[in-house]
């Protein structure tokens, strides 16, 4: 009995102010909908297939949808290319450089440093005790006041 109930709730015919209620928009949006494709359209006395007018009309709104997200996700695709883009002229300008190339750079002076001390007229004692405030110190206060 319910499918029957079901049956004929789909396939009633309703006229358009019925389905704009039932869709939450105006008579008049309903008529626009119908002329655009979007919906089925009334029949000779002015009724819309229930059932095939809302099922049209979610399918619509999916659609939509997904529109939405297929342009977002082409934005963001271009602000990425653009950001890269970016740091690429960045790079060029000199205004900006790699991290494997810094850490390269500093490994290397730390290094030197290290066998400048070693090298010195101090005492053994005296090396041991630079490297070790060296190896010490905070270095990340240094770092937050140049990034500040």
């Amino acid at each position: 009995m319910k499918n029957q109930i079901d049956e004929k709730i789909i396939s009633a015919a309703v006229n358009g102010k019925t389905i704009a209620k039932i869709i939450g928009l105006t008579d008049k949006r309903i008529a626009q909908l119908a002329n655009e494709n979007r919906i089925p359209g009334a029949d000779e006395n002015g009724f819309y297939p229930l059932g095939a007018t809302v099922q049209k009309y979610c399918e619509n709104l999916r659609s939509r949808a997904e529109a939405g997200t297929i342009t977002s996700a082409k934005r963001r695709k271009m602000e990425a290319s653009a950001a890269i883009s970016e740091m690429d002229l960045a790079m060029k300008r000199g205004e900006m450089v790699k991290l494997s190339d810094v850490e390269r750079v500093w490994t290397e002076a730390i290094i030197s440093a290290r066998e400048i001390i070693c090298q010195s007229a101090l005492t053994r004692k005296e090396q041991d005790e630079v490297l070790e405030l060296l190896a010490s110190a905070d270095h990340t206060q240094n770092l937050q006041k140049t990034n500040a």
